[in-house]
């Protein structure tokens, strides 16, 4: 068995060297070490450089495509054996584009800019999926999109707000349709349920409500078709849409309804009661919510036994930065600096996620020095 990267040992020293390149020429450098087995990497300096680059240790194969390599794949042929990895000059990779902005929200390269200056015909077709249809999260990815093509410039705090978006772009595809038909075809308990998904936010922030009712329904019916239609490449930041089987839609609202009334009381509780944001002590409103529904701000949740829903995956580490001089940032680690199960750093960073908020980056010793809670001389 061969596992990819496995011999090469030095990916802490690319790190080091990607932190400490003072320009786009010294970054690429570092990243031609081709240590990293995995990543992708999107660059930007203080002289406007922006870069991307699908980032990987990728074994020279002799067939196949994307889907092919995610099976099991027959061992008794040598033909199907690797031995080389392609080249630094070989994999996508995205130079300031004319669109000003790059992406990436695990989606495949050619959709790291719109218009894509990348096309899946170029490279191999093992590469990666050939197309956004094939992303387990399109939502997620169309609404990175989304965020960045609507604007021309950006300040920081637009950057920060754009990041903890919790809109739901399902909404916009299929909410306005399932709110009208309910009205029409529902018994009471379904048209009750309209009602809410009517005035609700269709955001996943803690007091948003009607967010819980929503996301029970469309997982629900996730299993047995959602859309109507498929994601088409002649339309691919507004695909897939519509809902496929209205009488179903209308039937699993009116089931989840009474569902989420027995469990909670009320068809509009918040977001926030239910869901949760648990570390150590810490025990928070959540904010966020699946990717596969389309909110940039993603969580993973889980069921847990007090009825109630608590994140298990999602944002972790981030930092806006903004290169004016000096240069501002403003980042979060969201469940804290600290495992140590008595510091005071255990997740005490989840009530500024859960407001949505950022907090100042120290980079001056004089400001560290103002807000220092200890110091150990060694």
């Amino acid at each position: 068995m061969r596992v990819a990267g496995l011999e090469h040992t030095q990916s802490l020293e690319q790190l080091w060297r990607m932190g400490q390149a003072q320009n786009l020429q010294e970054f690429e450098t570092s990243l031609q070490q081709l240590q990293l087995p995995l990543f992708n990497i999107i660059y930007a300096d203080k002289q406007d450089n922006i870069m991307y680059l699908f980032n990987g240790l990728i074994p020279i194969r002799s067939q196949g495509n994307w889907q092919n390599w995610q099976g099991i794949i027959a061992g008794d042929s040598s033909e199907i054996l690797w031995k080389d990895y392609h080249k630094y000059e070989e994999l996508p990779r995205i130079i300031n584009p004319e669109t000003g902005w790059l992406q990436n929200t695990n989606d495949p390269p050619w959709t790291s800019t719109i218009p894509s200056q990348l096309k899946p015909e170029d490279f191999p077709p093992y590469f990666a999926p050939q197309d956004l249809g094939k992303v387990t999260d399109i939502l997620r990815s169309q609404r990175s999109i989304q965020l960045l093509s609507e604007a021309d410039k950006l300040s920081l705090e637009d950057v920060i707000n754009k990041k903890l978006s919790s809109k739901l772009l399902i909404t916009d595809r299929i909410l306005d349709i399932l709110i009208s038909t309910s009205k029409a075809l529902a018994n009471p308990i379904g048209i009750e349920a309209a009602e809410v998904l009517e005035k609700w936010d269709r955001q996943a922030n803690p007091d948003s409500r009607g967010a819980v009712l929503f996301m029970l329904w469309a997982t629900t019916l996730e299993s047995k078709k959602l859309f109507s239609k498929p994601w088409n490449p002649e339309n691919p930041l507004e695909t897939p849409t519509g809902l496929a089987d209205i009488n179903t839609a209308v039937a699993v609202l009116e089931g989840i309804a009474a569902q989420v009334k027995l469990l909670y009381g009320s068809l509009d509780i918040a977001w926030g009661e239910v869901v949760r944001m648990r570390v150590g002590e810490q025990d928070v409103p959540a904010r966020g919510a699946p990717g596969k529904l389309g909110s940039f701000q993603v969580l993973g949740i889980q069921a847990t036994p007090d009825k109630k829903f608590q994140v298990i995956s999602g944002d972790s580490f981030m930092m806006a930065v903004e290169f004016s001089d000096p240069i501002q940032a403003q980042g979060l680690m969201v469940y804290g600096n600290a495992t140590q199960p008595n510091s005071p750093h255990l997740g005490d960073q989840l009530s500024l996620y859960g407001q949505g908020k950022m907090r100042p980056i120290w980079r001056d010793r004089s400001i560290v020095e103002q807000h220092l809670e200890s110091k150990e001389r060694l």
